[in-house]
C-alpha cells in the first residue's frame, strides 16, 4: 500500500493540518487542505517547538527556513515570583528548541506545502455532514473540531480546569541575541517569557486560577491594567514588562478526555482535534507535528483501514502521556504555601546546579523521541 496518487483532504490549515498536507503531499498525494477562514493566519501568539519536533521539520527539507523563522533557545530558566532566579536547565546540543511567531509558523509550512503541490481551499466550512468523497479525510479542525464527535459518538464538554490564561507581545528595545524560555513561578499563578522573531519580540503568556470561566477561545480581548492588577505580585522582569503591554488576550483552559477511537470510515482525527492539551509543557503543536509524520507514514505503509488504526495506537499512549504531565505542571509552579514554595525552589535549584543531567533525563521519554526515525509498526 502506497500513498502514491490518492487523494487526502485536510480540514483545517493550522500548524498540524498543514504539516499533514506536506507530510502526504513529500509521499506522493494529491492533497488539498479546506480551511474555514477567509485567509491562512494565526494570531499573534508565540509556539516552542521542542527537539521532538525539529526532528520533524528537518526530515521535511525545512532546516534552512526553520533556523530563518525560529529563535533558537539556549533552554529554559525557572524563577521565583520575586524575579530571584531558581534554576537554569539548558537544552543540550542534541535538543534543539526553536521559539517562532504562529504566523511564521503558518507561513514556513504553507510556502512549504505549495511548493510541494497542496492546493490550500480558503473559506471552506466542510463538517461531517457534507464531508467529501476523498479517499482520506484528516479532521486536523482544532479543539472545537466537528469531525471530533461524529467520529468519536462522545458529545460531553470540555470541563474548564480552573485556570485561565493571558497572552501579549511586547516589542524589545533592543533585538535579543541570545536567550531562551524563562518561567516565573508564584502563587496560583506563573508567568512564561520567551523571544520572537529575531529576539525584536517578547511572548508572555500568563496564567491565574480563577473560579469561573465559559468560552475556550483564544480571540477573547482584555485589558492590559487588569493584566497588570492580576499579575502585581511578580516583580523582575515581569514587573518591568506587564506596563508595556497594550493588546493582551485572555482565554480559559479546559480540560480534554483522550477518546478511545480517533478513527471512523475514512475520517481521522490529528492534533488538537484528537487531544488537545494544557499549555503547561508547551507540547500541543509539536504533538500534531508527530501526528502528521505518523499517520503518513502508517498510511503508506498499511493498506486499508489498518493504517489508521496504527497510527491510532501508537499515538494514543504518547500523547497521553505528554497530556498527564502537562496537567501535573500546573501544580507544580503554582504552590501557594510560600514555605513549600520556597522548599521546592531549593530542590529545583540544588538539582539544577549538581546534577542537570537528572532533569534531562527524566524528559528523555519526551524531547529524545524521533518519529523520523521510528519503524512504522513500532512506538
Amino acid at each position: 500500500m502506497s500513498v502514491q496518487g490518492m487523494d487526502i483532504a485536510v480540514i483545517g490549515g493550522g500548524v498540524g493540518g498543514l504539516c499533514a498536507a506536506l507530510c502526504f503531499a513529500r509521499r506522493g498525494a494529491s492533497v488539498r487542505v479546506y480551511e474555514r477562514a477567509a485567509e491562512l493566519s494565526e494570531v499573534g501568539a508565540g509556539i516552542q517547538v521542542s527537539a521532538n519536533g525539529m526532528r520533524v521539520l528537518h526530515a521535511l527539507g525545512l532546516t534552512e527556513q526553520a533556523q530563518h523563522f525560529g529563535f533558537e533557545s539556549k533552554g529554559l530558566t525557572l524563577n521565583a515570583v520575586t524575579g530571584r532566579r531558581v534554576a537554569i536547565l539548558p537544552n543540550g546540543p542534541t535538543r534543539e528548541t526553536r521559539l517562532f511567531h504562529r504566523a511564521d509558523m503558518i507561513t514556513l509550512l504553507s510556502d512549504a506545502c505549495a511548493e510541494a503541490g497542496v492546493e490550500v481551499l480558503l473559506g471552506e466550512n466542510i463538517s461531517p455532514e457534507n464531508r467529501l468523497s476523498s479517499d482520506l479525510i484528516v479532521a486536523a479542525d482544532g479543539v472545537k473540531s466537528a469531525f471530533r464527535p461524529w467520529v468519536t459518538g462522545d458529545e460531553r464538554a470540555a470541563q474548564f480546569t480552573g485556570q485561565v490564561a493571558w497572552r501579549a507581545l511586547v516589542p524589545t528595545p533592543e533585538p535579543i541575541t541570545e536567550g531562551g524560555v524563562n518561567l516565573y513561578m508564584g502563587p496560583g499563578r506563573h508567568v512564561v517569557v520567551y523571544p520572537l522573531r529575531a529576539g525584536r519580540l517578547l511572548n508572555i503568556v500568563a496564567v491565574e486560577e480563577t473560579r469561573t470561566w465559559n468560552d475556550e477561545g483564544w480571540h477573547n480581548a482584555a485589558s492590559p491594567t487588569d493584566l497588570s492588577a492580576r499579575f502585581d505580585v511578580f516583580g523582575g522582569a515581569v514587573a518591568r514588562l506587564l506596563p508595556h503591554v497594550t493588546d493582551v488576550f485572555r482565554w480559559g483552559l479546559f480540560g480534554h478526555r483522550v477518546p478511545q477511537s480517533w478513527v471512523r470510515e475514512n475520517v481521522v482525527l490529528l492534533g488538537d482535534s484528537a487531544h488537545a492539551m494544557l499549555p503547561f509543557l508547551a507540547q500541543g503543536a509539536v504533538m500534531a507535528i508527530e501526528d502528521a509524520w505518523v499517520l503518513a507514514q502508517f498510511v503508506d505503509n498499511h493498506p486499508g483501514t489498518a493504517g489508521l488504526v496504527g497510527y491510532e495506537a501508537v499515538r494514543k499512549e504518547r500523547v497521553a502521556r505528554v497530556m498527564k504531565e502537562a496537567a501535573a505542571n500546573a501544580h507544580r509552579f503554582h504552590i501557594h504555601n510560600p514555605v513549600a514554595a520556597r522548599a521546592a525552589q531549593m530542590v529545583l535549584g540544588l538539582g539544577g546546579r549538581l546534577a542537570p543531567g537528572v532533569f534531562h533525563r527524566r524528559y528523555s521519554w519526551l524531547y529524545d523521541h524521533d518519529v523520523t526515525a521510528q519503524a512504522s509498526s513500532s512506538t
